[in-house]
């Protein structure tokens, strides 16, 4: 993209050139049209052609005999004959496919999509994470690695270039630190992607557009994954009970509560030991309300005794 070639045409004799005739040449969705530049009072005539944004050719050529015009102006000899403009056809002897290889590649990488190789759920301080960015084309990274940032709370998080040069994917590694939290995990915003002094580049050396989809919208990390960032530490706020305050004897039960600061999950039997005098009780955890509470049931024995359990 942006690269400039001359494109020569040959005449047969020396020709005096007058306007701008043009040459059209086969560049893929949109043909380029270019312009004469120089050449008159020689046999060869020369179009300089730049390489713009969508031109693609394998073998550059033009895209048909009648491809050169004289656009309103003149292509003559000394002796005022026009010239014929025949040219030969696209890839025959003496076409410019045919004397040249030229590849033109105008087609810039875009970012197609962000997912992640990590499987969906629960990720907490110090688990890693994999994020794959796969690009329109196979591009090369160079230079100083790009990061990707992510949103997650507070402070964010950037993920650094792993590997994937000379791929369509290039994958990030994120590792989750004290304080990240999200409810679905997704970068910062469309130009989350950096480049961090380096360069990310297809084979003809186009720069990719590094755009991200919006968060959460299609083809982004939040839509393609389910991730969940937790690293804060559930904590107790409270032990309490639900049983009205009074005298128990041998053979009452008493709920005891623990209460936390966030949703648990209970795996086993926690227990919970209480002060009943010479021999203390240690109850069994019992059941969970609302992830948040968790319920010990204790039942009074003959030995137990307490002023304010």
């Amino acid at each position: 993209l942006g690269s400039t070639t001359g494109i020569i045409v040959t005449l047969s004799e020396v020709a005096t050139v007058t306007g701008s005739p043009q040459l059209s040449l086969e560049t893929g969705t949109n043909d380029a049209i270019l312009d004469y530049t120089s050449g008159s009072g020689s046999t060869t005539l020369t179009f300089n052609y730049t390489v713009t944004t969508g031109d693609t050719s394998i073998d550059l050529d033009y895209g048909g005999t009648s491809s050169l015009v004289l656009n309103s102006g003149a292509i003559n000899d000394a002796a005022g004959n026009s010239a014929t403009l025949t040219l030969a056809s696209p890839g025959a002897s003496n076409s410019l496919g045919a004397n040249k290889a030229l590849v033109v590649d105008g087609i810039v990488p875009t970012v197609l999509s962000v997912s992640s190789n990590s499987a969906n759920g629960y990720y907490n301080e110090g688990d890693t994470l994999m994020f794959t960015v796969t690009f329109s084309e196979a591009i090369t990274v160079t230079g100083t690695p790009p990061k990707l940032t992510l949103e997650t709370g507070i402070t964010d998080a950037l993920a650094d270039y792993y590997s994937g040069s000379a791929d369509t994917t290039l994958v990030f590694r994120y590792i989750v630190a004290n304080g990240h939290s999200s409810t679905d995990l997704d970068y910062t915003d469309t130009t989350a992607l950096v480049l961090n002094s380096g360069s990310i580049a297809d084979a003809a050396g186009n720069a990719a557009t590094l755009t991200l989809a919006s968060p959460a919208a299609v083809n982004s990390l939040g839509a393609n994954k389910a991730l969940i960032i937790d690293t804060t530490i559930p904590v107790i706020t409270a032990v309490t009970s639900t049983t009205p305050d009074g005298s128990y004897n041998a053979g009452d039960t008493i709920t005891i509560n623990v209460i936390y600061s966030e949703s648990v999950n209970v795996t086993g039997t926690p227990q919970l030991t209480l002060e009943t005098g010479t021999v203390n009780a240690v109850i069994d955890y019992s059941s969970s309300t609302g992830d948040t509470i968790l319920t010990f049931r204790y039942i009074v024995t003959s030995e137990h005794e307490s002023n304010d359990l």
